[in-house]
């Protein structure tokens, strides 16, 4: 039986942890980033303190198909050193991807924001073990909730998995988004969604974002060109610093 205005998404409501903070839903799914969001505590938050409910979080895996064999995505932002005919601008984003990389930088990152640090070095810092081993201290930067949301994404590292990125894949990922989004929209409308409205919607949405066309590269995304010499400038004084 599917219950009306059962499934969302950010797009349609933002923040899922605005309907589990106010006590309207069971549960929320979200990022580890996201958990600095969830729970009546959170650091974050899109509504009034007058609106949230007193209640216990509890943090667990995504639903499952397979529980006995567990998968989560592994996403973030990625970052690419291109070719370019300066090499003094590809060492200057060499440069800025390994302070990227430093251990300071992406314990901090994960104290503010939830993320988990990408390499085993920073992970396994007495630094990082020491901001993991303090979950709870405060709401802020030792918030109980984001802290149990990153041990449980470690715990689980060798269950992750990332999705392919190809030219045009940033394309195909806001086409697939599209057709949820419409298609919820459209059930909350109470439109009749049946094959025939599926096969409208999938061939408005491939022509929408170009998914047809040879060229993969534009995918329906405009060329931005070259970096700006100001741009090239300050990576470069970064990469010095």
């Amino acid at each position: 039986m599917s219950v009306p205005g059962a499934f969302s998404t950010f797009k349609i409501s933002s923040y899922p942890a605005n309907f589990l903070n106010a006590g309207q839903c069971v549960f929320a799914v979200d990022s580890t980033a996201g958990a600095t969001w969830m729970g009546p505590d959170a650091p974050l938050s899109d509504i009034s303190d007058e609106a949230k409910q007193s209640f216990e979080v509890a943090v667990r895996p995504v639903p499952q198909y397979d529980p006995e064999n567990m998968q989560m995505i592994s996403q973030g932002p990625s970052v690419c050193v291109f070719y370019k005919e300066d090499p003094q601008e590809v060492l200057a984003s060499w440069l800025f991807t390994q302070y990227l990389l430093t251990s300071d930088v992406q314990i901090s990152y994960s104290e503010t924001e939830g993320y988990v640090p990408v390499t085993s070095k920073a992970q396994e810092s007495d630094e990082y073990q020491d901001y993991l081993a303090r979950e709870g201290e405060d709401t802020d930067t030792h918030y109980k909730v984001k802290i149990e949301a990153a041990k449980l994404l470690l715990n689980h590292t060798q269950d992750t998995f990332t999705t392919p990125v190809f030219s045009g894949s940033a394309s195909l990922r806001d086409a697939a988004g599209q057709l949820i989004e419409k298609t919820a929209k459209s059930v909350r409308r109470k439109e009749t969604v049946d094959e025939a409205y599926m096969d409208k919607l999938f061939d408005d949405v491939t022509a929408l974002y170009h998914s047809n066309d040879t060229l993969q590269s534009t995918a329906g995304k405009q060329d931005l060109g070259p970096l700006p010499t100001t741009s090239v400038v300050l990576l470069g004084v970064i990469g010095a610093a």
